[in-house]
């Protein structure tokens, strides 16, 4: 990656994606917690849904929804409407901070964590909801109303490839961003909200997740863990040399007791946070910066 547009996102690669998705739908939340939050039995029964109002009936409308009282009133065939059927918010809450700013094969974490948000919301617009997002780096955010139209999704790609740039070297950061921004993002919440974050969560606060589980009551989460072939482990290729940009080191890949206790450091990571988000039966999944991020949401069960 010695070209410097190779570190960073490009605007008509985030776009291009609109044109993959058109026959593509998310997967409902009830069946992403039954696969991927520990839970497995149906989250809600039967319908599931809030009662919103009850209207004329339309051609396409379900018959099962019949409210056959105010139709023998009014001689007129009217219809239950619920919550779920009308258009529901989807956000993406993403993470561009310097721990992402690093890629060993294909591309960056950021860029990954971008094409992901991309792909989440032209599949949001094309099925009918609203999308919308929060993004955010170590030295601001910027937040984007979700609305049904791709001016607003190219509004959220512009500011997120700016904040992207200002992304110079990898550096591990002290303060928890994703608390913060979580808590920023709780002041624009509607319920029912469907929010996907995107980032990487290993060694979270144990504040995140109490935030996660006080927003789960209002919101369907999901996490989606953006990580890189290197960080689970090495291959064995001699003394590897990595850099921040200020400093290098070398890794010997061929001291087997260094690898293994390598690997053992990641996999406790990703096993802590599948411990910590278990009891709230919150959806975890793990997409690598080698992989075609369609493919990825969908082998995960995200897109279908």
């Amino acid at each position: 990656m010695s070209d410097q547009t190779g570190l960073y996102s490009q605007l008509d690669e985030l776009i291009e994606f609109r044109f993959h998705v058109k026959q593509r739908h998310l997967v409902p939340q009830q069946k992403l917690i039954s696969e991927k939050g520990g839970y497995h039995q149906a989250v809600r029964k039967g319908r599931g849904m809030e009662f919103n109002e009850v209207r004329e009936y339309a051609a396409g409308d379900d018959v099962r929804h019949i409210d056959w009282k105010v139709s023998a009133r009014t001689q007129t065939t009217h219809t239950k409407v619920f919550t779920e059927e009308l258009e529901k918010p989807v956000i993406c809450l993403v993470e561009q901070t310097p721990p992402l700013f690093f890629g060993s094969q294909v591309r960056f974490k950021t860029s990954q964590a971008l094409n992901l948000m991309a792909i989440i919301g032209w599949t949001s617009l094309q099925q009918g909801d609203r999308f919308g997002g929060l993004v955010f780096n170590q030295l601001t955010h910027h937040w984007v109303e979700p609305r049904h139209t791709p001016k607003t999704m190219l509004q959220l790609l512009h500011q997120s490839l700016a904040l992207q740039q200002q992304l110079k070297t990898p550096a591990a950061l002290q303060q928890d961003l994703w608390l913060t921004h979580l808590t920023q993002l709780q002041k624009h919440l509607r319920p029912g909200t469907r929010i996907f974050l995107i980032g990487d969560f290993l060694n979270s606060s144990t504040g995140f997740i109490e935030k996660l589980a006080q927003l789960k009551k209002h919101a369907d989460i999901n996490l989606i863990h953006v990580y890189d072939p290197l960080e689970k482990s090495l291959p064995s290729n001699g003394v590897l040399k990595i850099t921040d940009g200020h400093t290098e080191m070398g890794l010997n890949t061929l001291d087997t007791a260094f690898k293994t206790q390598y690997q053992h450091t990641y996999e406790q990571a990703w096993q802590k946070l599948q411990q910590q988000l278990l009891p709230w039966h919150l959806p975890l999944m793990d997409v690598s910066t080698s992989q075609d991020p369609l493919k990825a949401l969908m082998s995960q069960g995200v897109i279908r």
